[in-house]
């Protein structure tokens, strides 16, 4: 599969009918439809971070190419390059506006840039950043945005003003979450494995939930307690929280409780990938794993192996809440990152390639 080979577009997978399914009709099914190597003349670069505008119409692919590569979903075709040169690009993210993108710099310094893709100009910057972002949330609900950084800081932002709004101090935030209401942001220390969950509006209180992962670290990950965390998710439903890890496998929490609703094993290795900090020298990735839209299922990568897998979480129980995957979707390369478009039935996966995912006709694929 290449840039340009002849293969079905994706309009067809946006329609109506197809879009009204159910996810647990089409959840078998995907199948890669469409690929594109941003990176492919450069041995050394990877794809780092993906993400859907607000209508899941536009994705968005920043790379250590020092570049922004945007996509046209329903059209199934490669849009538009911006390159970075000269600060880097690490976590592009869309606004709620589909032609301006936030990201992290790499290079130079520390800030925040907000590129409009039009006119292909940074609308703004957002300096006070005191080490390299690891991860950033943009709110659902508002302008609102949180950085988090390798200085211990998470920094709240808001859209139209390059000023810091309010700033926390926590040990190793490196990820941070926001509900689906914009009311809750969750942040992630995974030197001292707990979640902290903050009413957003009352953000310089105390956090009115702490969940302690240590026990399951303990139980499920002993090897890597505290370190290679690589995600945080609420599902839409605000009910479950994803963390990802590098290699054993993933949490999914009560997210009012905090207790393990299920931890998704059966990965085949780690991923490759430093997420969300490089001490190795790995190419930075953003988790590879993700939620449904409806909240049932995580699709993930398999490690360093092909294909790519996912957990029903129905199947987990009560008593014992570790889960193998349900399905596994065939590819024959290791998927370093995944998204979920919040709108179509349609995935996006990266490495190296940037790849598509649609579900094929079920009838079709039980024949064969």
């Amino acid at each position: 599969m290449t840039e340009g080979q002849s293969t079905p577009q994706l309009a067809s997978a946006t329609q109506a009918p197809l879009r009204s399914q159910k996810v647990t009709e089409t959840a078998p099914f995907y199948r890669p439809n469409k690929g594109f190597f941003p990176c492919k003349k450069e041995p050394s670069k990877f794809v780092t971070s993906l993400d859907f505008d607000d209508q899941g119409d536009y994705l968005v692919g920043a790379g250590n190419d020092e570049s922004i590569h945007t996509y046209d979903v329903k059209e199934g075709k490669f849009n538009k390059t911006v390159a970075s040169k000269k600060y880097g690009v690490h976590l592009a993210r869309f606004t709620h506006h589909s032609r301006q993108v936030l990201h992290g710099s790499t290079k130079v310094d520390n800030n925040l840039r907000l590129l409009d893709l039009h006119n292909e100009s940074y609308v703004r910057y957002f300096a006070g950043v005191g080490d390299q972002v690891t991860c950033l949330a943009l709110s659902p609900a508002s302008d609102a945005f949180v950085s988090c950084s390798k200085d211990d800081t998470v920094t709240i932002w808001d859209l139209n003003s390059r000023n810091p709004q309010g700033k926390l101090k926590v040990a190793t935030p490196y990820l941070s979450a926001f509900d689906n209401s914009g009311a809750v942001i969750a942040i992630a220390s995974q030197s001292t494995s707990v979640v902290l969950l903050y009413d957003f509006r009352n953000f310089d209180k105390a956090p009115f939930s702490t969940f302690d992962l240590a026990p399951w670290e303990e139980r499920y990950t002993p090897s890597t307690r505290g370190r290679a965390w690589t995600r945080l998710e609420f599902s839409n439903d605000g009910k479950s929280l994803l963390l990802g890890t590098d290699y054993h496998g993933h949490y999914v929490l009560d997210a009012y409780e905090g207790t393990v609703k299920a931890f998704l094993a059966g990965k085949g290795g780690p991923s490759g990938r430093a997420a969300p900090v490089s001490t190795t020298g790995k190419p930075l990735g953003q988790g590879d794993a993700c939620f449904s839209p409806d909240g049932r299922f995580v699709v993930g990568g398999n490690g360093d192996q092909p294909n790519m897998l996912m957990w029903d979480i129905n199947q987990a129980s009560e008593g014992d809440p570790l889960i193998q995957p349900t399905y596994k979707l065939p590819y024959s390369k290791p998927t370093a990152m995944v998204e979920w478009n919040p709108r179509y039935n349609m995935i996006a996966s990266a490495d190296k390639e940037i790849v598509f995912w649609v579900p094929e006709d079920s009838s079709k694929s039980s024949e064969k």
